[in-house]
């Protein structure tokens, strides 16, 4: 039956035809439809995954009671349809009535193809292919938590799991600890070994000890064979490798392996490839890609993240403590710390605005080594009257020997590995780091107001 042009398709009317051909009245309803319930949508899920997920999916068929939706690839429909069905459902219901069931499919899949699919008798989806390395099971997409901080590098690594036009690599995601980056980089890996890619994710320490460990069995090959076959290599902590010659070396050797065999890098740092000293040849090809920024979240973002944690954990908490625990400021780490503290007040009935402050004021003195390490160097740099850029540069000048050597104790008080120092002060080994650090201690001890130094932040 023939439509008038803005009449709503309802259900239980029998097949429809696709919007690519046939009524085109019925076509501009469909798409009439969904609008509306994009409308909806946009009220119902927060803006952050609206528009990773929902903008730009458009009504593709209404058959039998079920309205698909084309996605803007399949790895966003197959997401879709296992975290956002039932919302989307609840949103169509209020527009068009109940009874209709919504199903996501990939860019221009036949309904019957998409019909097969998703039944029991479909062709099943490829098998989960072994990770080299390790994968932390909790760290999903699906519980990422995306902020206008974190757009591009989400967005970019989407990009190396979807059949859409050619992805960019490398990525480079790098930001401050505890900003989400190892959490982005471990779902991807799972969301690519899902989908029957060859993954290997490694840590920088990682990738470091393996290859170390080939060298001494004299299995090298063996090594080789692992982490240069596969679709996705994966680098966390890039900045634990600063130093390291021989294994920067094998580095760049793998990355060129799995780019030209068609597979795509992605490497999460505390900093810029470059600002690690690392190698020139290993920090052009980095940046030949895409170098992402993962920053802290904005004010509103907190509160949006704690009722996600919140909701992960089946738990509610007063609306004067959310308010309290979303004004705080620092890491996704910190913010977690302190919506535990309160789960766990909560928990022994011990929750009061008092007592979570004083909670949440224990764990900042506990944490007060999460001083920035760049405000740590520009606070030493100001003392000894000279530039941020001459204590984390190579130069041997006498002047800097002092404040580098008290800037290296200074971050290891905070925990920071000598790997992690070397790094921050012009990409320096192990060892020259040690050193400097035992001066540093030892220059503490002769003048007070280095000590001060050290113990202050």
């Amino acid at each position: 039956m023939k439509r008038e042009p803005g009449a709503r398709v309802r259900p239980g009317e029998g097949a429809r035809t696709p919007v690519s051909g046939g009524d085109q009245d019925s076509a501009k309803a469909l798409r009439g439809t969904w609008q509306a319930v994009l409308g909806r949508l946009e009220l119902e899920v927060s803006r952050a995954n609206f528009e990773t997920w929902l903008a730009g999916t458009t009504a593709a068929s209404l058959s039998n009671g079920e309205l698909l939706v084309e996605a803007r690839s399949a790895f966003r429909a197959e997401w879709m349809n296992e975290n956002l069905a039932p919302v989307v459902e609840r949103c169509l219901g209020a527009v068009e009535g109940g009874g209709l069931a919504v199903r996501f499919v990939a860019p221009g899949e036949e309904p019957h193809a998409a019909a097969e699919a998703a039944s029991p008798g479909g062709t099943a989806p490829p098998g989960r292919e072994e990770v080299v390395g390790q994968v932390n099971g909790a760290f999903t997409l699906a519980r990422y938590f995306r902020s206008e901080g974190s757009a591009l590098a989400l967005a970019s690594c989407l990009s190396l799991v979807e059949d859409r036009e050619p992805a960019i690599s490398p990525v480079v995601v790098h930001g401050p600890p505890g900003v989400g980056k190892t959490h982005l980089l471990h779902g991807l890996a799972a969301q690519a070994s899902g989908r029957g890619q060859r993954v290997a994710c490694l840590s920088g320490e990682g990738f470091t000890s393996r290859y170390q460990r080939a060298l001494r069995e004299g299995n090298v090959e063996t090594f080789q064979d692992a982490v240069r076959g596969v679709q996705l290599l994966i680098i966390d902590d890039l900045h634990d490798l600063a130093g390291k010659t021989g294994t920067l070396r094998e580095l760049v050797h793998t990355l060129d392996a799995v780019t030209h065999g068609g597979g795509a890098v992605v490497v999460g740092s505390e900093l810029r490839p470059r600002e690690l000293g690392l190698p020139e040849r290993l920090c052009s090809r980095l940046e030949a890609g895409i170098v992402a920024t993962v920053e802290p979240f904005a004010a509103g973002e907190r509160r949006a993240f704690i009722e996600q944690r919140l909701a992960d954990l089946r738990v509610a908490l007063p609306s004067w403590c959310l308010e309290q625990l979303a004004t705080g400021t620092g890491s996704v780490r910190s913010i977690l710390a302190g919506v535990h503290a309160a789960v766990g007040l909560q928990r022994r009935g011990l929750l009061s605005e008092l007592r979570l402050a004083a909670e949440v004021g224990a764990l900042a003195l506990q944490s007060r080594g999460n001083e920035t390490t760049k405000a740590v160097i520009e606070r030493i740099a100001e003392h000894f009257a000279v530039a941020v850029g001459e204590v984390e540069g190579r130069s041997r000048a006498q002047k800097l020997a002092r404040p580098r050597a008290v800037a290296a104790a200074a971050l290891q008080e905070r925990g920071c590995s000598y790997s992690e120092i070397g790094a921050l002060l012009g990409g320096r080994s192990r060892s020259t780091v040690k050193g400097l650090a035992e001066r540093g201690r030892a220059l503490g001890a002769e003048d007070p107001a280095v000590g001060d130094l050290l113990r202050a932040g």
